[in-house]
Order: C-alpha cells, then structure tokens, then sequence
C-alpha cells in the first residue's frame, strides 16, 4: 500500500470537503442578507411659537401703539389707577410661556434711576400681579425676558391679558422733572411642553 498516494487523496479529499462546506455556507449566508429599505423624502418640522398683542382683546396683531403714562409722582401711586391693558394671544400651534423685556434704546435724557422704576403687572381674570423694576427689564431684553409668573403656560389659540402700571420711587429722580421716552415693552414667547 502507498502511504504517501493515500495521503494525497485523503488530502485532496478533505480540501475538497472543506471547500463545499465553505461554499454551502457562504450561499446559505448570502441568501439570509437584504438590501436596506430606504425611507425617503422625510422632513422635519417645528411647531410655531407665535404671539400677538390687542389693546381690547378683540383685534390682534405683532404689534401696538404704546401708552403715556402720565403725571407720576415720585413716591406716589401707580399710573394709570386702573392700568392700561394689554391682551396677548397664542397664535401658534405649541403652547407658550410669555416673558416681558424693555429695549434698551429707550432715552433717558434726565437720568432717572430705572432700578426705581416700578411696572405693575396684574392679571385681567385675577391672581396675584407681578411688579418689576424698568432697569431689569432693560438687562432682560438680552436673555429673552423675564417670564411672567401668571402667564407660565398659554395654549395654543388661548388668550390672556394684564394691566400695566407704572410708579416711580421718591428718590428716581433729581430736578423738577423727567421724561423717559422710546419705551417698547417686548412681549416674547418660549414654546413649552
């Protein structure tokens, strides 16, 4: 018998075997792939955050003509006596949460101390008010506002509204008068869950 002629064939013959195991095992591994489904034309899309002001809660828009506040004592009361009101309505499609800034392009000719000038915020339907000095709702504007306690949540097509007073402090001002003029109150929104 030869060894070595036996040798060979069984040799031959296990890399013959080997071959078709590989073989049978690589198409049994290519036929359990797939190809990917592609989803396509996807978008992605905000809810809108929208808020608009009315004098009389009937007629709304992005913005409104301000009011003089007129005839403030320096540590006196609040001007007007009955506030002048303000109605804000969500527009939008996400609930908002509103927050109040003043625009530092006002014009304070005779210095007057704006850290000791109060506005008075109550709300129409009731609850208890907010009141806040003029200077920081100056610092404010630039982080978006400061957020109005009784207006923490307004949902979408929901309206609201406050008067808006202002005072000053006995010692805001040094003279016989002042005037602070160019003052835009920005009422802003954030989206909230």
């Amino acid at each position: 018998m030869n060894t070595q002629s036996d040798i060979s064939v069984l040799a031959r013959a296990t890399l013959i075997i080997g071959a078709l195991i590989i073989v049978t095992f690589g198409v049994t591994f290519a036929a359990l792939q797939s190809q990917a489904t592609v989803v396509k034309g996807n978008t992605i899309q905000t809810a809108v955050a929208s808020l608009q002001v009315s004098s009389d809660g009937t007629n709304y828009a992005g913005s409104l003509n301000g009011y003089a506040f007129d005839g403030l004592i320096p540590g006196g009361a609040y001007v007007p006596t009955n506030g002048y009101p303000v109605y804000l309505k969500n527009v939008g499609t996400t609930p908002l949460s509103i927050r109040l800034s003043v625009s530092p392009s006002l014009v304070n000719n005779n210095q007057v101390d704006l850290s000791k000038v109060r506005v008075s915020l109550s709300p129409l339907g009731g609850g208890a008010g907010q009141n806040v000095s003029l200077q920081d709702l100056i610092t404010a504007n630039s982080t978006g506002g400061t957020a109005l306690a009784q207006e923490a949540r307004v949902t979408s097509g929901q309206s609201t509204g406050m008067l808006i007073k202002i005072s000053m402090e006995a010692d805001s001002i040094t003279g016989p008068s002042a005037n602070i003029s160019n003052l835009d109150f920005n009422f802003g929104a954030v989206a909230v869950n």
